[in-house]
């Protein structure tokens, strides 16, 4: 058995606390990772991670809790199991331009995410909750909102394969939430699919125009 802990260190203009456990049994070497990384900069720690797409630029809070078999980063996130949260306040979405976007939506047909990588949205708050089996994260809730928009995504994502199976849509601020992930004339739904670097856009109904 060797541990590993971060009790309480700066980075990213906020606090980290990680462990690192590693326990060798007979069936081979259990890892067992926990993060948890208060008032960050998110476009910091975004850059660090390599995913600056998907981590908004503000302060926020990120936990990572994740447990499985493996002898190499690789191997124990393909078979991980454990959860993923986050929340952020006041900030942006990097490389995002939503009326580019709306528009190509209301289009139709198949478009690239750097299609619309031209642009910056300013958000007033991001939410994520995943669970992660065997590698593959189901996300149980991600939700942006901005000043005349909420944009949510639902599905799952794979580290094996870095492949993408979502759903989600994009309604009117002042819209009930209940209606969030329903079908109506007052959303733009649309399909992702795709890899983490190259995500692809498929439009399902229009509803919200970009302009």
């Amino acid at each position: 058995l060797a541990v590993f802990d971060i009790s309480d260190a700066s980075a990213f203009g906020g606090n980290i606390q990680s462990s690192l456990r590693f326990d060798r049994k007979p069936e081979g070497t259990q890892v067992e990772i926990r993060l948890l990384a208060s008032d960050i900069d998110g476009g910091a720690f975004g850059t660090a991670a390599g995913m600056t797409r998907l981590v908004p630029i503000g302060t926020g809070t990120v936990s990572v809790i994740l447990k499985g078999p493996g002898r190499t980063w690789d191997s124990i996130f393909e078979n991980a199991d454990g959860s993923v949260s986050a929340k952020f306040g006041q900030g942006a979405l990097s490389r995002f331009n939503l009326p580019a976007f709306l528009k190509h939506n209301e289009q139709g047909g198949f478009f690239a995410l750097d299609d619309v990588s031209d642009g910056t949205l300013p958000i007033d708050g991001a939410e994520l909750k995943a669970s992660i089996s065997n590698g593959v994260a189901k996300i149980d809730k991600a939700e942006a909102n901005s000043a005349k928009y909420k944009i949510w995504l639902s599905g799952i994502a794979s580290y094996a394969g870095r492949g993408l199976a979502l759903s989600g849509g994009i309604i009117q601020a002042d819209q009930p939430a209940t209606q969030t992930n329903s079908q109506g004339p007052n959303q733009s739904s649309f399909f992702i699919g795709g890899t983490w670097s190259t995500p692809f856009i498929s439009p399902i109904s229009r509803g919200v125009s970009g302009e």
